[in-house]
């Protein structure tokens, strides 16, 4: 073989080993072209529509970017949308009169509870009284420095601050005269509600109390509560990763106690008789302060309210409140919106002495020589203000008034006996009289004589004289009549002591909202903070509650979304309900209350709805923009297949054939393999 020969044989294998390596290069690239769809991911081989092709990529890449941004504020921008519809649904519903009715509802008054009803003995006429504010009432009677022994102060308090105090006797008033005792309260939200009570007994220091409700504005009252805590869940809604509310304080629960006023809370003093050794204790916020009546104190319940307000307000640290006393009522005040404090009180009254009377028996029965003589003894180791010591004297027979059974059954008998009457004296221990003397049962027994000489008409008995102890013997004036032998006594006697039990007491109320301190409250506006706000205590101010989030969503278009808690429109909303829960507290007020919750809540609605329909406007310019983008990308993705795109038909089959023509190369590589090269040359 001719050395031109093998040379030529060589190209030939070298040719097939090159034939080898293009055609799995061709297949590779076919396989590449089939798989990404495109001719080739290297720009250099679209040649002049390089440039082209680089400028439609870069505006695919930024409308996939504004629809991404889109993507992202949509969702929050539609929770906010059903968040504001649910709200609107529930300002809607308070505007309805089944909701809201236009009237509080009558008022329900409990069964009065008489602690000492020997003492005080009173009921309740709701028709013909002026019922204005849900409270409990405390009616106590004291001896009066006024008017006759007898006469009690009777003083009625609300425990919200109102008072009222007036002297009765009814010794001068009858009881069941039918008209009753109108008590005006004046002071606190109770001020100008009318009490018609009347007295049954009035007769020893005691105390009453009875609760007054509305049970159809306690209802309101409650819903009102009710909505007020979904608006604030509402309003505390979570998207994601923020709070849909909070502004750009997108970890910050925006929203606390929508019902947060400042507090004010009263304590009420009741009794009007202070003893030595009372004790008074106030406990607020934790810290305690009381004090213990001496000898040598003023005995009123001024005089106890002033050193304890003195002492709350010399706390050190001091109490963030404002604390105040006035007739024995003491008012405290907390400095800001949702700042609470708890507070509790009692009274430890000193020891009271229980007095007693014995029996009345007659020592000395009648005769046509002798006078009838009764006695009795007042008992005790001394005496209480207010105690009430009385006896009664009756001439003749009470089953028989005019003595006609007497005469029919003794008919030869004259008609002369005189008809049936009693001559009752009462003595109540006054707090003048204690402290002039009248400490124990013998000067109480001496004010008894005093008073039976007193008499007028008298009556045929007399009394020992003064000075006797205890002690007291009543004496006929006459002796047994002899035209009468029938007749064994000439008079009969009965003797009782009412303890006075009054027991002074501490109130503690908590008042509902005024109507003032809703109505005369500002708005917040940026960066100041409405009270609700969370960060209302501990910063006040804060623009980024306010800032809304923004997105840029096509060329030269960014949109400013999202609500913030602290927008007017919400803070109206806030003051209406609690408008409408101060009317609900409110019963005397309802009509002015609702009414003007009404018109905030009319005023709160057409706000919201202008701040829903900016948040519907963006959902729409969202939805409008993506689908321009959308539109545009479908464009855009046309344009650059037309570039870089290719037949997926033709490049299958193109590859189908490399794939053939180099596995037939291989099979001819194969067969060379058998080969040596020596015998491939020849």
């Amino acid at each position: 073989m001719s050395s031109i020969t093998g040379v030529s044989s060589y190209s030939k294998y070298l040719s097939l080993v090159r034939n080898l390596s293009g055609g799995q290069n061709d297949i590779n690239r076919l396989s590449e072209q089939l798989t990404t769809g495109k001719k080739s991911v290297d720009l250099n081989a679209y040649g002049p529509e390089v440039q082209k092709l680089l400028d439609l990529r870069s505006e695919m890449a930024k409308k996939d970017n504004y629809v991404q941004n889109i993507n992202m504020a949509a969702p929050r921008v539609q929770a906010t949308d059903k968040v504001l519809t649910s709200l609107e649904s529930i300002v809607s519903s308070w505007t309805s009169s089944t909701t809201m009715p236009f009237e509080p509802g009558p008022a329900s008054v409990a069964t009065p509870i008489n602690t000492n009803p020997d003492g005080m003995k009173l009921s309740v006429d709701a028709a013909k009284s002026k019922l204005t504010v849900g409270a409990k009432y405390t009616v106590t009677a004291v001896p009066s420095q006024q008017g006759p022994n007898g006469t009690f102060d009777v003083t009625v308090t609300d425990g919200l601050g109102g008072k009222t105090t007036r002297a009765i006797n009814l010794g001068t008033t009858p009881p069941n005269d039918g008209k009753g005792y109108n008590f005006n309260i004046s002071g606190g939200p109770g001020e100008g509600a009318i009490l018609n009570l009347s007295f049954d007994t009035l007769k020893a220091s005691s105390s009453s109390s009875f609760s007054v409700t509305f049970p159809q504005a306690d209802q309101v009252k409650d819903r009102a509560e009710g909505a007020m805590r979904d608006i604030q869940a509402l309003m505390n809604q979570r998207f994601g990763d923020r709070y849909l509310f909070s502004g750009s304080r997108f970890g910050t629960e925006p929203v606390t106690d929508l019902m947060a006023t400042k507090q004010t809370s009263k304590i009420t003093l009741n009794g009007a008789v202070v003893n030595a050794d009372d004790y008074f204790e106030v406990t607020v916020s934790g810290k305690t302060f009381g004090y213990q009546i001496q000898a040598t104190d003023p005995k009123t319940l001024t005089f106890v309210a002033q050193t304890l307000t003195t002492q709350i307000n010399a706390a050190n640290p001091p109490l963030p409140m404002t604390v105040s006393t006035s007739n024995g009522i003491i008012t405290l005040v907390g400095q800001d919106p949702g700042q609470k404090f708890d507070l509790s009180a009692r009274v430890i009254n000193s020891a009271t002495v229980e007095n007693t009377v014995t029996a009345p028996t007659t020592t000395q029965a009648p005769t046509t020589l002798l006078p009838q003589v009764d006695s009795f003894t007042l008992n005790g180791a001394a005496v209480d203000i207010g105690d009430t010591f009385e006896f009664t004297v009756a001439v003749g027979d009470p089953d028989d008034p005019y003595n006609q059974n007497y005469y029919t059954r003794n008919p030869n008998e004259p008609r002369d006996l005189p008809p049936y009457q009693t001559y009752t004296v009462r003595y109540t221990v006054s707090d003048t009289d204690y402290a002039a003397g009248v400490t124990n049962v013998s000067q109480v027994a001496d004010k008894l004589r005093q008073n039976f000489a007193n008499l007028n008409p008298a009556p045929p008995v007399t009394i020992d004289a003064v000075g006797n102890g205890p002690g007291i013997a009543l004496t006929s004036t006459a002796n047994a009549d002899p035209n009468h032998p029938n007749r064994s006594s000439l008079f009969s006697t009965s003797a009782k002591v009412t303890n006075g039990s009054l027991e002074n007491t501490i109130s503690v109320g908590t008042l509902p909202p005024e109507q003032d301190s809703l109505i005369d409250v500002p708005y917040a506006e940026p960066p100041d903070l409405p009270f609700y706000d969370a960060e209302y205590l501990t910063k006040g101010k804060n623009a980024e509650a306010y800032r809304k989030s923004q997105v840029t969503i096509d060329d030269n278009l960014n949109l400013t979304y999202g609500v913030s808690a602290d927008d007017k429109g919400f803070q109206t909303l806030v003051k209406a309900m609690q408008l409408v829960r101060t009317a609900a507290a409110n019963p005397g007020k309802w009509t002015e209350y609702s009414t003007q919750a009404r018109e905030m809540l009319t005023q709160a609605t057409d706000q919201i709805r202008s701040i829903h329909a900016k948040v519907a406007s963006d959902a729409a310019t969202l939805e409008t923009t993506k689908d321009a983008h959308t539109d545009s990308i479908a464009t855009l993705t046309d344009r650059i297949a037309k570039i870089e795109g290719i037949d997926q038909t033709e490049v299958a089959a193109r590859l189908s054939s490399a794939m053939n023509v180099q596995q037939a190369t291989y099979t001819v590589a194969g067969q060379t393999q058998k080969l040596s090269l020596l015998n491939y040359l020849a």
